[in-house]
């Protein structure tokens, strides 16, 4: 997609804190006035009366989001609710908020969000409640303050001169987020900073607008200290009549004093003894709990000492192979458990890091595994699939169905005998499978075969998701995780997976924020998180701790599961340097490893617009991007359902195509290694679907050379090639653009399309076999593609164009290349010399179907390729 802004439509991997909300979408009912008759035998309405005060006095579009909770815990009737009315202190909402239909426990709770139109904007990101069952039914909100409250003095209160946030910026630099602006000159005698923990002051010598400018009031300021602070003592910031608030250390913690370069973070097993040492360089106190079983109480715990460089260390006797841990964490006087952001294997759905001997993990033959690597990355053709999708209809043939080891089972058959599974990519001829998310993730239950999510909500990034393997418990799927690499590389098939580091699940429940608040997330200046990803958080790749932790995780995944490459989700958003790091490692590990990713955003990021890596800002990182130029020009815009592109009935287009043939050299990359070249993948429509929506008058025949054409330019352009799996075989979602969370109905293979459209899975393999067995179309340079392809004059509407001169060392001397989108034939003026056919009219291979000289007939909606020796 050509920005996250599209993304948004396939992602949706909402933090944990809004799972609930979008569980009650479903049911939602605009409640503005009156509301619906309460059906016999529910629990009564709720009245509640919220008062909501904005210092800017603006309230045009704001609104309520709410929804009642029950005695047990159950979520019900999420719906908007304007405010209706307004006092003097600011907006009021008087409401009725109904219980569900049939909802028998009485209401404990009503949450609530306050948001601006339809979710463009939250005032406070999280959910609150008002407790009704203990008789709380009026209450006051002051705008970026989280806390409610019960009285109007206490909300008054809170609206006085404050603090609203501040951050140690560097050693001895504070900036603070003010409530009200101050005017300037300001007295470095009226701010105050002290440290809470020992009960002193910190000398404060000078306060200045952020900005620079102090000829205006300004409410973000910077303060500077006269010595360093302790980051792992409270400290709070206030000014002269302004009420204080505590100092967040944030960009500090960039410092060389708290960046460790070590390799051994995380636990480390011995039969005697196993080691533990973790990052967090902001704790006055770290343990380790340790339990002797998944769900059972602490069986002791272990105190770890202070180490170098912001880290923690320590370790306990003895053999505690398959043990668990949780890290106890003490912040500003808070004690949290996390589980290990380094955790290499967990309990089920997470909850506890698992202490493992992961050589016990590795099957039969893993020593001799080896990496399926391309000598060019231009030479890969990548082929996308869901682990469950695949497999999951029992019309695969696959016993062990929808798991890891679904992958380790060949010659299996579908409907009419036909292939399937890991066989049936074989046929087809691909390189490499991209697997979407296979890391713990955190919206299904892991214990439950009936969950069904696309993955793209990070919870655990350094181990296998346990709905994929045949036992969520222990250490079953990382073993399986790896029989599934060495069977797709017995086969000679590539594994690159699909990874997730720009944002995770959750913030406020999160491992990350729990261990180091407010340093692995994006924040404003106000101390609420950035929204790049379009999922409510975004990972700051750019600090040195968090860059570490990414480098470190695809370095384990390519040194542990010895996987081949890595799509990066919204790639934009981990930067330049982050990438161009990354890159460096997994080169030096695998000179032939496949990086490539996503080069939009989802939303308006705190990084730097020259930081974050767009399209072109790949060049020279050896890493490629997804092309959406070359995707909207062969099948149309992708949120236009009715859009038509180049390959499906649009016209004006073949300037955008051509650029795509020529490997985008000029357009925005420095070679054809650095565009992955693509007409649809997991995110909205299927090609076959986009095509019937565009063309809902067209015969299904013509649809189908529609199809075979717009692979066939992605598989006879410069650059990498890419295809959703399913393509082959016409695969339907009954038009779902946004199947994240559809379930195996809408999602999973069905196999008897395969048997269904053969001719249509022969001519993509054909496509494969002609490109994969022809080195012109994978050249690997800019210079390359300027000397040996050029475009021929060719009637309008089409293109025409030439591989010359053994390009690339082909045996070929020259190849042509002919698209006809048209519904009519095309006549092609071929240049001098007799030349021999090997696609036309939607037949394709590597035997000749006829020959050619002067001028040639290409048929309607079709590819023609031919070659001279």
């Amino acid at each position: 997609m050509s920005s996250r802004t599209e993304v948004l439509k396939a992602k949706k991997v909402w933090k944990l804190n809004l799972i609930v909300l979008l569980v009650l979408l479903v049911n939602a009912v605009q409640l503005i006035g009156a509301m619906p008759a309460k059906a016999a035998g529910t629990a009564p309405n709720v009245s509640v009366k919220v008062h909501y005060s904005r210092p800017d006095g603006v309230y045009d579009r704001w609104n309520l989001w709410m929804w009642t909770v029950d005695s047990a815990g159950t979520g019900h009737n999420g719906a908007s609710y304007n405010f209706n009315t307004q006092d003097a202190y600011g907006v009021v909402a008087d409401l009725s908020v109904p219980s569900d239909t049939g909802q028998t426990a009485p209401t404990a709770q009503v949450g609530f969000i306050v948001r601006k139109g339809d979710w463009e904007a939250k005032d406070v990101d999280m959910n609150r409640f008002i407790n009704v069952a203990a008789g709380q039914t009026e209450i006051w909100l002051v705008s970026g303050d989280p806390n409610v409250y019960t009285s109007l003095s206490d909300a008054q209160d809170a609206q006085k001169p404050r603090v609203s946030n501040a951050y140690l910026e560097a050693r001895q630099t504070v900036v603070a987020k003010l409530s009200t602006p101050i005017s300037f000159p300001y007295a470095a005698a009226d701010v105050t900073v002290t440290d809470t923990t020992m009960g002193k002051a910190i000398p404060v010598t000078g306060i200045v607008p952020q900005t620079g400018n102090a000829s205006s009031p300004a409410d973000l300021v910077t303060i500077t200290l006269g010595v360093a602070p302790d980051v792992t003592h409270k400290l709070e910031l206030g000014l002269k009549d302004i009420k204080a608030n505590v100092i967040t250390p944030r960009n500090v913690l960039n410092d060389s004093l708290y960046t460790y370069t070590g390799n051994d973070l995380g636990n480390h097993y011995t039969p005697l003894f196993t080691t533990f040492r973790i990052w967090a360089p902001t704790a006055s106190d770290v343990k380790v709990q340790l339990f002797n079983s998944e769900t059972g109480a602490i069986t002791k715990t272990v105190p770890l000492r202070k180490a170098e460089k912001g880290t923690w260390k320590g370790l306990a006797i003895g053999n505690l192979k398959n043990w668990y841990y949780l890290y106890q964490v003490t912040v500003l006087g808070e004690t949290q458990t996390a589980v290990d952001p380094y955790a290499t294997a967990i309990a089920v759905n997470g909850t506890r890091t698992m202490i493992a001997d992961l050589k016990a993990t590795n099957p039969g033959g893993w020593r001799s595994d080896r990496h399926q690597t391309q000598a060019h990355p231009e030479d890969a053709v990548i082929y996308e699939l869901h682990t469950r999708d695949f497999t999951i209809n029992p019309n695969s043939g696959v016993k062990n169905n929808g798991k890891f080891l679904g992958f380790t089972e060949t010659n299996t058959k579908g409907p009419d005998g036909v292939s399937t599974g890991v066989s049936s990519l074989k046929e087809l001829g691909v390189t490499d499978v991209q697997i979407m998310p296979a890391y713990g993730f955190a919206s299904i239950d892991e214990t439950r075969n009936d969950q069904y999510n696309w993955g793209y909500d990070p919870r655990n990034y350094n181990v296998p998701e346990g709905a994929y393997a045949t036992d969520p418990h222990g250490t079953t799927r990382i073993t399986e995780f790896k029989q599934m690499v060495q069977s797709l590389h017995k086969q000679g098939i590539g594994v690159i997976m699909d990874v997730v580091y720009n944002h995770t699940f959750s913030t406020k429940i999160s491992d990350f924020d729990k261990i180091v608040p407010g340093y692995y997330y994006r924040t404003d200046f106000s101390g609420s998180y950035t929204n790049g990803s379009g999922t409510g958080n975004e990972i700051a790749a750019e600090r040195p701790m968090v860059q570490k932790f990414i480098r470190d995780s695809v370095k384990y995944w390519v040194n542990e599961y010895h996987v081949d490459g890595f799509r990066f989700d919204l790639m934009a958003l981990l930067g330049v340097d982050t990438m161009k790091k990354v890159a460096q490692d997994l080169h030096t590990i695998n000179p032939g490893i496949q990086i490539h990713g996503e080069p939009w955003t989802g939303g308006t990021s705190a990084l730097p617009e020259d930081q974050l890596l767009t399209k072109g800002k790949q060049k020279g990182l050896k890493l490629a991007v997804f092309n959406d130029n070359l995707r909207n020009g062969l099948d149309g815009n992708v949120f236009d359902r009715s859009a038509q592109g180049f390959a499906t009935g649009a016209t004006g287009l073949t300037d955008v195509i051509k650029k795509g043939v020529e490997g985008s050299i000029n357009d925005f990359t420095a070679s054809p290694r650095e565009t992955i070249n693509y007409i649809t993948s997991h995110d909205n429509m299927t090609l076959w679907d986009k095509i019937a929506a565009s063309n809902p008058d067209d015969s299904v025949t013509d649809r189908i050379k529609m199809d075979e054409l717009a692979q066939a330019v992605v598989m006879t352009s410069q650059g990498i090639p890419f295809m959703q799996g399913g393509e082959e075989m016409l695969r339907s979602k009954g038009g779902n653009d946004n199947s994240y969370q559809a379930g195996d109905a809408v999602n999973q293979f069905d196999w008897s399309l395969k048997a269904q459209h053969k001719d249509v899975f022969s001519y993509y393999s054909g496509l494969i076999k002609l490109r994969t067995s022809h080195p012109a179309f994978r050249m690997t340079s800019a210079e390359q593609i300027k000397q040996h392809l050029a475009f021929l004059n060719s009637p309008a509407n089409t293109i025409a164009f030439m591989l010359k001169d053994h390009a690339n060392h082909d045996a070929w001397k020259n190849i042509i290349v002919v698209y006809n989108p048209n519904k009519t034939s095309a006549e092609v003026a071929l240049p001098n010399g007799n030349w021999k056919m090997v696609a036309t009219d939607n037949k394709i291979g590597q035997q000749v179907l006829g020959q050619a000289t002067g001028n040639v007939a290409v048929a309607p909606i079709s590819t023609m390729v031919l070659y001279q020796n």
